[in-house]
C-alpha cells in the first residue's frame, strides 16, 4: 500500500503544477492584452444643416405663424474634448460646445450663441484593421444668448441638452486620428417657464490625439 501511494503522489503533483501554470499564463495574457488607461483630446468641427425650435405661444406671431414649431437656420459649432479611456472599448470625458447661428426661421435675427457643457460617453469597437467605429452619447446643460423676436427679448433660454452620434475614426499612426460622425441633438431649454429649445441634425469632422 505504501508503495502504491508513493507511485501516485508524483503524478498528482505534476498535474497540479501544470494546472497552476496554465491558469497563471492565461491570467497574464488577458492582463497584457488590456491596454493601460490613457487620456485623449481633440476637437470636432460641426455643421448643423437643418433643425427646428420647440417654441409654443411665441410672442408677436400671427395665427398662421403660430402653428407648427418653426424650422431653424443652419448652425455651426466647435466641440473640443478631453476623454479618459477606461478600457479598450469605453471612454468618458467632457466637452464645452459653443454653437453659432442657433436661430429659428421666423424673422430676421442677429447671430445667437448656444453654450453647452456636456458629459461624453463613447463606446468603440477597436478590432477592425483600419477603422474604429463608435457611438457617442453627450448629455449636458446649455444656455442660449442673444435670441430675440420682433425686438422683444425671447432668448437667454437655458436647460438640458442631449445628443447621440455614430462615427468612424481612422488612426494615423500610434497617437493621431481623424474622425467623422453624424447624429442628432435635442434641446430641453426653457425661457421664463416656456419652451424655447432648438434641436438639430449634426454632422462633424475632427481630429484626436492620444497621450
Amino acid at each position: 500500500m505504501a508503495e502504491r501511494n508513493l507511485y501516485l503522489c508524483p503524478p498528482k503533483r505534476i498535474a497540479s503544477a501544470l494546472l497552476f501554470g496554465a491558469l497563471t499564463t492565461l491570467s497574464s495574457r488577458a492582463h497584457s492584452e488590456e491596454p493601460a488607461s490613457h487620456v485623449e483630446g481633440g476637437v470636432a468641427a460641426r455643421y448643423m444643416p437643418t433643425g427646428w425650435f420647440t417654441w409654443p405661444g411665441r410672442a408677436g406671431a400671427d395665427s398662421h405663424a403660430a402653428g407648427p414649431d418653426p424650422g431653424a437656420y443652419p448652425a455651426v459649432g466647435l466641440a473640443p474634448f478631453v476623454d479618459y479611456r477606461l478600457n479598450r472599448f469605453v471612454s468618458i470625458g467632457f466637452s464645452p460646445e459653443p454653437t453659432l447661428n442657433v436661430i429659428p426661421r421666423v424673422v430676421s435675427y442677429p447671430i445667437s450663441v448656444m453654450l453647452a457643457g456636456v458629459l461624453r460617453i463613447k463606446v468603440e469597437y477597436p478590432d477592425l484593421r483600419s477603422v474604429v467605429p463608435y457611438v457617442l452619447v453627450t448629455p449636458g446643460y446649455s444656455f442660449l444668448f442673444g435670441c430675440c423676436t420682433d425686438g422683444a427679448a425671447s432668448g437667454d433660454s437655458h436647460g438640458f441638452v442631449a445628443s447621440a452620434y455614430a462615427g468612424m475614426r481612422i488612426p494615423l499612426g500610434a497617437r493621431h486620428s481623424i474622425f467623422a460622425e453624424g447624429g442628432y441633438m435635442h434641446g430641453f431649454q426653457k425661457d421664463g417657464g416656456r419652451d424655447y429649445a432648438p434641436s438639430y441634425v449634426v454632422v462633424a469632422l475632427g481630429w484626436q490625439m492620444s497621450r
